[in-house]
């Protein structure tokens, strides 16, 4: 320890400026965390092997291997021992859950994920080299995202199917909200990807002095199979965490192939009460498609649907005709017209806003348009295409992330997250400390007896101490 303090301070000294004794301790530490771990593991593995010397085992080699952790590369020694009549084992790795080959713990490779999912993988790997000791190229940083992906769908299907949670202590709510959307990405190939989300919430709840709103319970799940698969996902966790007999359901999509009613009511099953939305920022957009060639009547059609007035959309819809002076166009404008009024004739019934309904709420639908920023700005906005079992392990990762439940995940499928250290490794670790922490004797007080005279020797003695 001293040794270590004496580097620092010279280091200090040495340094002209405070960002260059920073720069130097920056390089400095990580070598140091290193090399401590290196040698406290080599201790434990020395205590380790005993155990299995008493079983029988012998010693091989000493093996060396180096594996990137969290605040450096450490090179770990550790010995390979045999039995006759049985395989070579590595007392060490087996304890601690130390995979073979690998390379980067599993802390890095969780962060790792997390950075790569708010970026392109070339900046997630500079942002790790920049803020960390380790060194990875934006290809490791694919390969992680990929297992870790991989991982987390896995978890996220048969999780469910797994919580037992009894009848009366699931989630009894007064209103629940699903809603369902795609997001077409950006393919490799001739085939673009889409990406399906299904969104529940409880509502929605406003904090901090900008009433920001946050979502109430919010869990979302995806898929880039098919929105069915999407769907599947909500309905087993929905099933798993709620009771909603007495619940009613608030649904809203666009209505595109896949997000009909009925796809929700099949998730739903019994419920208080359903009532459906046609999500009204795709009410507009339709809207505004049909009616680009006469913008004065776009305001007046959004006007007449949020007024939920049929006889004023008509109305509208027989103005806007009549407003068409251009007989070239006539035709297509005309088709226009009549496939915007078939649209909002065919979707009245879930055009209703909420406010007309018989609810207790009066906002929380919209959300799942809004809440693809998180997969639309990292998968979509950056220019990167997708194949779709990359799309579909990177959005994994996101839905965790959002769900809080990444960690959880990992420590269920992967080895490493969940080993749990063996009774043998924590007794070579107590081995260990008991050598390091010798009590100090320290200073001991006493007197010296003296039975004879003072004259005599011992009372000499006796007198030269006090």
């Amino acid at each position: 320890m001293n040794q270590i303090i004496a580097e620092i301070a010279s280091i200090l000294k040495d340094s002209e400026t405070l960002l260059d004794s920073e720069i130097r301790l920056d390089q400095y530490l990580p070598k140091v965390m290193c090399e401590l771990v290196s040698k406290a593991i080599e201790m434990i593995d020395l205590e380790l092997i005993h155990t299995y010397k008493e079983k029988g085992y012998d010693i091989q080699k000493t093996m060396k291997r180096t594996v990137q952790f969290s605040y450096g590369a450490d090179e770990i020694r550790r010995r390979r021992m045999r039995k006759d009549g049985e395989k070579s084992i590595v007392p060490l790795d087996e304890a601690i859950g130390l995979e073979e080959y690998i390379r980067y713990s599993p802390l890095v490779e969780m962060k790792a994920a997390k950075v790569a999912s708010d970026g392109v993988y070339r900046k997630a790997a500079d942002a790790i080299n920049l803020l960390t000791p380790l060194q990875v190229s934006h290809t490791t940083v694919h390969k992680m995202v990929q297992k870790t992906g991989e991982k987390v769908q896995k978890w996220t299907d048969e999780a469910p199917s797994h919580i037992e949670t009894p009848q009366k202590e699931k989630r009894k709510v007064p209103v629940l909200f699903i809603e369902g959307d795609g997001l077409l990405l950006k393919g490799r190939g001739e085939k673009n990807p889409e990406l399906h989300r299904v969104q529940f919430h409880e509502g929605v709840t406003y904090v901090g002095k900008q009433k920001r709103p946050v979502l109430i319970g919010s869990q979302v799940f995806e898929s880039t199979v098919s929105s069915k698969e999407a769907f599947k996902r909500a309905g087993q966790w929905l099933e798993a965490m709620y009771d909603i007999r007495e619940t009613i359901i608030v649904s809203n999509s666009d209505g595109g192939s896949g997000y009909e009613k009925d796809k929700f009511e099949q998730i739903i099953g019994k419920c208080k009460k359903h009532e459906h939305f046609r999500d009204p920022y795709h009410v507009n957009e339709k809207i505004n498609q049909r009616l680009s060639f006469d913008k004065p009547m776009i305001i007046e059609m959004r006007k007449a649907v949020s007024a939920y007035d049929k006889e004023r959309v008509l109305s509208v819809l027989a103005t806007t005709e009549s407003r068409i002076e251009d007989e070239e166009t006539r035709t297509e404008k005309e088709e226009h017209l009549r496939l915007l009024g078939a649209y909002l004739e065919r979707n009245w019934e879930s055009i209703c806003p909420l406010k007309m309904r018989d609810l207790p709420v009066q906002n929380g639908i919209g959300i799942c348009e809004s809440n693809h920023r998180p997969y639309s700005y990292r998968m979509k906005r950056q220019g990167r295409g997708f194949s779709a079992k990359g799309a579909g392990n990177l959005a994994s990762i996101i839905s965790a992330r959002k769900n809080g439940t990444l960690l959880e995940a990992l420590r269920a499928e992967l080895p490493a997250f969940e080993q749990t250290i063996v009774p043998e490794f924590k007794g070579a670790v107590r081995a260990v400390l008991k050598k390091i922490h010798r009590p100090s004797i320290g200073v001991k007080m006493g007197e010296i007896a003296n039975y004879s005279s003072t004259s005599s020797p011992m009372g000499q003695l006796k007198k030269m101490f006090g």
